[in-house]
């Protein structure tokens, strides 16, 4: 006879057979949980894989992309000392504007000697015309004189000017408007003709390498993000301006020569231009420079109107 009491007999039954009954109630459980979650899992690696097929069908990406811009090398076009630099590097400059000043006084002798030269034979000549037209001495001059004298007009004006040039090269001038970079020339420096000075950049647009698998189905005017690696968190528009004549191994130093008994197929990448919006460039202009490394997603619908009216998509100028 046990010794528990009644009630507790009763409890310690009651346990007994609850341990027993949910431990398969809570496996069934769990294994619903378990398939409702796979499910779900499954739904959503689905949905991503439908929605990134969906992108990937209307849209071409690459990596191989840097901007670029028009680099203008500032060289000498005569030999001289350089006597004063008038810009310092990243400095925004004019066109037309003095950016360094050659040593002008001998240029300045030149022209003195040529300017005496074509003074002394233009009074040759008019002094020749003047016999030649006059009614008693015209038949004193010969053709082959006044040829002569007139000829040496010509020469002495021909170095006059020369001489005037050679002058005006001392004074060196921006082409273009832009900003100073790679500045060399210092004053005191002697320099020779074609010695490169410094640059003036200008403008900026990007090149994108795409494989010729991937530009199939562009086509000039479809529209492109771009984000530049210098500037995250920040996503540029623009739209594709042209295409290369071109692959890149074309214009390659060494290009490719296929027809050779080895060969193997190589996928060639063909540089595409794009042009950025100047609405989602505005505030970032000295931030983007020519050089640097940027992503483009190009979308593949169809524009069959190019641009929308009003919009404006050019080279970035760079302010």
């Amino acid at each position: 006879m046990s010794t528990l009491p009644p009630e507790k007999v009763m409890k310690a039954i009651a346990e007994t057979q609850l341990k027993t009954e949910n431990p398969p109630v809570k496996v069934a459980f769990h294994q619903s949980r378990k398939a409702v979650l796979g499910l779900t899992a499954g739904i959503l690696l689905a949905a991503a894989l439908t929605l990134y097929l969906l992108h990937a069908s209307y849209h071409e990406t690459t990596d191989d992309a840097y901007t670029t811009g028009n680099v203008h090398n500032i060289s000498s076009r005569v030999a001289g000392t350089v006597i004063s630099v008038a810009v310092e590097d990243n400095q925004f400059v004019k066109k037309g504007q003095i950016l360094a000043l050659l040593d002008p006084r001998d240029y300045q002798v030149q022209v003195d000697k040529a300017q005496a030269d074509y003074k002394r034979a233009l009074a040759d000549f008019e002094r020749l015309d003047a016999l030649r037209n006059s009614s008693t001495g015209g038949g004193a001059i010969s053709r082959q004189e006044y040829d002569r004298i007139a000829a040496n007009l010509g020469i002495a004006k021909a170095a006059l000017d020369d001489a005037r040039n050679q002058l005006d090269y001392c004074t060196i001038i921006a082409p273009e408007d832009g900003y100073i970079g790679n500045k060399t020339v210092q004053t005191g420096n002697r320099v020779a003709v074609g010695t490169v000075l410094m640059s003036v950049v200008q403008d900026l647009w990007i090149v994108a390498n795409y494989k010729e698998t991937q530009v199939g189905k562009m086509e000039k005017g479809q529209k492109v993000s771009v984000q530049v690696d210098e500037i995250s968190g920040h996503a540029f528009t623009g739209r594709i301006d042209s295409f290369s004549p071109g692959s890149g191994a074309v214009f390659a130093l060494l290009p490719p020569e296929n027809a050779t008994g080895n060969f193997t197929k190589i996928v060639q990448r063909v540089p595409v231009k794009i042009l950025l919006d100047r609405e989602s460039t505005r505030g970032y202009e000295k931030r983007l420079v020519p050089g640097l490394s940027v992503e483009t997603d190009v979308t593949l619908v169809a524009q069959k109107s190019g641009m929308h009216p009003g919009e404006t998509i050019t080279e970035v100028s760079i302010r």
